[in-house]
């Protein structure tokens, strides 16, 4: 009798104890392939609707609004009137305009994108690797550097301007520098006082000639 119960006992742990095990396993699994482990996003969004409504966005063809959370292989469109930022954490963060379609893939160094349509501003951190694909082209950059770059197809071709870092088109044309507003204030100010020198020459030029004139 005490043998039966002493066997009924320990096959009872042992069940508990193999419940136990595949609880634990389960919720290991479980958690490893929730969304909240992967590299996300928040996006916010600018601008106005039609309707007078909130602005949105479509993010998987889905109506999504600021503060929706963007996870990694989704894709999103802003409709005419309305703008987006993506902002990614630790990798840097993506402004899209209005009329724009982006699907992002992400890792821990690396934003991968493909742009169908419109204009988007990359700002991405040192050692973030960034590529995005176009209709004709690709664009990339030198993750060694932090980068603030624009990529363009609204005119039917790609276009490029980096504003910081290095970047190139996969057809070997480097992106075009964007002038910022120091750099443009320095330009004026330069050619301001090329041309204010040469007027200052030429009305110095011409009293000098009405000074001599009555001599002659």
């Amino acid at each position: 009798m005490m043998v039966n119960n002493l066997k009924s006992l320990w096959l009872r742990n042992l069940v508990g104890l193999g419940l136990l095990v595949s609880l634990f396993v389960s919720s290991s699994m479980i958690a490893l392939a929730a969304p909240g482990n992967a590299i996300s996003g928040e996006i916010t969004v600018s601008g106005s609707s039609v309707d007078g409504s909130q602005p949105s966005v479509s993010l998987n063809g889905e109506k999504a609004l600021s503060g929706r959370t963007f996870f990694s292989s989704g894709t999103i469109s802003t409709p005419e009137g309305s703008s987006a930022t993506i902002n990614l954490g630790k990798l840097g963060r993506i402004n899209m305009s209005p009329n724009s379609s982006l699907s992002l893939n992400l890792s821990d160094s690396n934003i991968s994108g493909d742009l169908a349509a419109g204009q988007i501003r990359v700002f991405n951190n040192e050692g973030v690797a960034v590529n995005i694909r176009t209709n004709d082209n690709v664009v990339t950059n030198d993750s060694n550097r932090a980068s603030n770059f624009t990529v363009d197809v609204t005119s039917g071709a790609t276009a490029a301007e980096a504003e910081l870092g290095n970047v190139s088109m996969a057809n070997g044309q480097p992106a075009a520098a964007k002038m910022t507003k120091k750099q443009g204030w320095v330009v004026f100010g330069v050619v301001a006082a090329i041309v204010g020198g040469a007027l200052i020459i030429y009305y110095g030029f011409i009293r000098d000639e009405e000074v001599v004139s009555p001599a002659r």
